[in-house]
């Protein structure tokens, strides 16, 4: 196949503007590599941190004036045993002020059974004091987040007082903290179920059932199918709950991937430029061509078949640097300020195979399409002209 030889021989002979041409396709796709598995590891840990502190569904009473759900132990049995179920968990919610000395916070404290909230939730992997369920021998014990601890000065053992008006005073003891790494840990504090219901005067009643499905992308399916059983009962999946950052994510997506266009292109017009020089370079060359005998679908070829393997070089390059670079930031623990970051802590980075693949599959289109032109331009060319020419 003589066009392959000749490709091979122009892409030879110039080869400082072979390197560069090859290079600013590397750096491209070592760019976009990087660059999608932050986005590929930012959109997993901000979702599966969404997932893991917070309930996959919550259900509430469907009338806003009742601030209740009633029978909770009976819609509690009857949602567990829905398909696609994995816990379910009555919570008491109240707001209240905890005191210590003479520091002072507003939080919710939460009613709840340790055992069946802690399937839900998974509170036992954030302990990082004490016991969570220690809660369920101690009717005075409350845990609490270890930011919270630390605004109010306390650690495992100290009283301290949950005070509401209207329900008085009753003093708790630090049995337990936990760290979740979101606002939860200076704005929740639990206490056993009973113990809510107690402080704040009321019986048979929740405010809230958490629940836990075994698919948390089938959350919304089976919200609405609890929604439907006519129970009075509403049903909020973490999808509809976080509807506003799941929609940060997906608009962040799509200017995300009109950079990486952005990048291809300016990788592409190296390529083209390089086989733009090389036009101008063989003219006489690609003259003799076809006044020998080759056509102008040859002359096509040859040029894509450069543009091709420029691009095979620099995809290959691009890929290695990618994957180096991605390992070391990976390998480098970067501090992200929580509060701007939905809670994470540090720079999340994946490698992702099909992050390889969609930047081949684009940089070999942007690339063939880079050179079409010049593979055109050189096959217009009128053979005597281009002989003739200096």
């Amino acid at each position: 196949m003589f066009e392959l030889r000749i490709a091979l021989r122009h892409i030879g002979a110039r080869k400082r503007l072979t390197f560069f041409a090859v290079f600013a396709v590397a750096l491209a796709i070592a760019v976009i590599v990087v660059l999608m598995s932050m986005m590929t590891g930012f959109t997993e840990e901000l979702i599966d941190s969404t997932v893991e502190n917070s309930p996959h569904i919550v259900i509430t009473s469907l009338d806003d004036q009742e601030d209740y759900v009633h029978f909770y132990s009976y819609h509690s049995q009857q949602i567990a045993s829905m398909d696609g179920i994995e816990a379910v968990s009555p919570v008491f919610v109240g707001q209240v002020a905890i005191s210590h000395k003479d520091n002072a916070e507003g939080i919710n404290l939460n009613g709840i059974d340790p055992a069946a909230e802690d399937k839900v939730m998974r509170i036992s992997d954030d302990i990082v004091s004490g016991d969570l369920f220690s809660l369920s021998r101690s009717n005075n014990g409350i845990v609490i987040g270890d930011k919270l601890a630390e605004d109010l000065e306390v650690v495992m053992d100290d009283k301290v007082d949950i005070i509401m008006p209207g329900f008085g005073t009753r003093s708790f003891k630090i049995i337990g903290i936990f760290d979740t790494g979101t606002s939860s840990d200076e704005s929740i504090a639990y206490v056993r179920f009973d113990s809510a219901l107690d402080f704040f005067q009321e019986n048979g009643v929740a405010s809230k059932i958490n629940v836990r499905v075994t698919d948390p992308f089938q959350a919304d399916a089976i919200a609405a199918s609890i929604e439907g059983r006519k129970t009075g009962l509403d049903a909020v999946s973490w999808i509809e709950a976080n509807s506003e950052i799941l929609g940060l994510i997906n608009t962040q997506v799509v200017v995300v991937w009109l950079y990486y266009g952005l990048i291809y292109m300016i990788a592409g017009f190296g390529i083209a430029n390089t086989l733009f020089t090389v036009v101008m370079d063989k003219k006489k060359e690609i003259g003799m061509l076809m006044a020998m005998g080759a056509s102008k679908k040859n002359i096509t070829v040859i040029f894509l078949l450069e543009s091709l393997m420029l691009g095979t070089m620099g995809v290959l390059l691009g890929c290695v640097l990618g994957y180096l670079a991605s390992t070391a930031l990976a390998s480098y623990q970067i501090d992200l300020p929580q509060e701007m970051y939905f809670g994470l802590t540090t720079l999340p980075l994946k490698t992702d195979l099909m992050n390889y693949a969609y930047a081949i599959v684009f940089s070999f289109f942007i690339n063939i399409v880079a050179g079409v032109y010049p593979a055109r331009k050189a096959a217009a060319l009128d053979p005597v002209e281009a002989i003739e020419s200096d």
